[in-house]
């Protein structure tokens, strides 16, 4: 496409004459979903590489054994569960953030800050999904990824005050 000045695809819900998806926005669509990825993958060998905790009680202990062993299947699949909804969130804020839902790409700047504090686990994981994430939002924040969330002006659409925009 030459002249397009890094734009490639039509927004979603416009027309052909409305603004385009900017290359840097569909690039850090797919570095998110790639983030989702890693963050099931870390789940996944979080859950495969914790020690149960009954390796640590007396071997007379068969009770403490018990409640040591339902804590920690409580645990795993609670910490699951949270990653699939983490994982969640980056999917559905991603396919969002493409249509050019500004709250997007807000919500995808949190969730990348707060997968800063899991840099050091999942054996190397947690470091790619902060790198990629992080390069993700950066591209989502400068031009022209962020001319992309700019509200948009309609012709003879007024604002609140009765005025034109």
């Amino acid at each position: 496409m030459s002249g397009d000045s890094g734009l490639s695809a039509t927004k979603a819900g416009g027309s052909d004459s409305a603004a385009r998806i900017p290359r840097q926005v569909t690039v850090a669509f797919w570095l998110y979903l790639i983030v989702a990825a890693l963050v099931l993958v870390g789940v996944v060998l979080a859950a495969i590489t914790v020690e149960p905790a009954t390796a640590h009680l007396p071997h007379n202990s068969r009770l403490a054994a018990d409640v040591a062993t339902s804590a920690f299947v409580l645990g795993v699949g609670f910490a699951a569960t949270v990653g699939v909804v983490y994982a969640a969130a980056y999917v559905v804020s991603a396919v969002f953030l493409r249509r050019g839902a500004n709250w997007a790409r807000i919500v995808l700047l949190v969730v990348t800050a707060f997968s800063l504090f899991g840099v050091l686990g999942g054996y190397g994981v947690g470091a790619v999904r902060a790198v990629v994430g992080v390069v993700a939002t950066v591209l989502i924040f400068v031009k022209p990824g962020s001319e992309y969330f700019r509200p948009r002006r309609v012709a003879g659409q007024r604002n609140g005050a009765g005025s034109i925009r």
